[in-house]
């Protein structure tokens, strides 16, 4: 979902990231959860052909920044490999200039539907500020002249 989101609004501006979604708990090949799918389907990003895949150490090492929704999720990636401590962010504490008390994403997993369309909201706030932090990072990141990774 998130990475449907992000790279349409990349792409509706003429940009292109390389960005994946992966799961720490994830199994390889599953398909979209059925409601996220109908959503996304009614918001012009049918997902009808993403499958899932686990986050491992070479696709960590593969990107310059790690964007995770929940401090849990950071926590496994530190478990992986301790060098990715400046690399991964949850997206919440990334989109938001005040701390929050939790900066997880809501997971709606086996509740109503309410609560995914709760969650899209959230996503349509966040994302736009996603992209511009990431862009800001992005270039910064140039302007050092740095490798990447």
């Amino acid at each position: 979902m998130a990475e449907a989101m992000f790279r349409q609004l990349t792409r509706g501006v003429g940009e292109y990231w390389d960005v994946a979604s992966a799961g720490v708990k994830g199994a390889k090949g599953m398909g979209v959860n059925q409601v996220i799918s109908f959503i996304m389907h009614q918001r012009g990003l049918p997902l009808q052909y993403h499958r899932s895949q686990p986050v491992t150490r070479k696709l960590l090492a593969k990107y310059q920044w790690i964007v995770v929704m929940e401090e849990v999720h950071r926590q496994l990636i530190m478990e992986m490999d301790e060098n990715l401590k400046d690399r991964v962010f949850i997206l919440r504490e990334l989109t938001n200039t005040d701390p929050l008390d939790n900066p997880d994403m809501p997971d709606p997993t086996g509740k109503a539907v309410d609560d995914y369309q709760e969650l899209f909201v959230i996503f349509d706030a966040e994302m736009p500020i996603l992209v511009k932090v990431l862009r800001d990072k992005a270039y910064e990141h140039e302007a050092r002249g740095l490798e990447d990774y």
